[in-house]
């Protein structure tokens, strides 16, 4: 399991134009780099939670290996099996990672249009990009509150009761999430569409 994992923690925003370019250069060092560092610190945190829920439902923790090793013939994958609710919340890290290319995508986009050096957004752009900014700070919040749900729920599981309703959490605050950011994009293509 923590080898399926590795595969999903990447350096978010590495590609193309982005991989010439210095963190600094394309989020800038104001609001909206934190706003960014913020969500990415969460999905980390996320990530770490869901590595242990797997510890925890092996009762050990699986050994370091590389994603192109291929397990042992006869090995089992997992203790977890496919309606087992810990894989919903492994399944948000595959999500959260889609969101942090929308979040570096946004707050690029922010940098270059309404760049701020600050923690306030100057009046012309703040008029310009509506709500974004709590968006994207309410977009960070739901991602934390899914690491607290998932936190719960690994405590469940060492405590040996259901996980399910914790698993139900994680994935409805990460649609919030995903919903935030949304209507963050939303704003930004209203922006350049006028």
């Amino acid at each position: 399991m923590k080898r399926f994992l590795s595969g999903l923690r990447k350096k978010a925003g590495r590609a193309g134009r982005s991989a010439r370019l210095g963190d600094d250069e394309r989020f800038g060092t104001g609001l909206w780099r934190h706003n960014r560092d913020r969500f990415i610190r969460a999905v980390d945190r996320y990530y770490t939670t869901a590595v242990s829920i797997h510890e925890a439902r092996t009762g050990a923790p699986e050994p370091e290996t590389t994603s192109a090793e291929a397990p042992e013939p006869g090995a089992p994958e997992s203790v977890a099996t496919e309606d087992d609710p810990a894989n919903t919340i492994v399944d948000g890290t595959h999500r959260l990672n889609a969101l942090v290319t929308l979040v570096d995508a946004i707050t690029e986009r922010l940098h270059a249009d309404h760049p701020v050096s600050g923690q306030v957004v100057p009046g012309p752009a703040r008029r310009a990009i509506g709500d974004t900014p709590e968006l994207l700070t309410k977009a960070s919040s739901k991602v934390a509150e899914a690491v607290l749900a998932a936190s719960m729920a690994r405590t469940e599981i060492l405590a040996g009761k259901p996980i399910g309703s914790g698993a139900r959490a994680t994935a409805r605050f990460i649609d919030d999430a995903a919903e935030l950011l949304e209507r963050a994009q939303a704003n930004l293509d209203k922006v350049e569409e006028s």
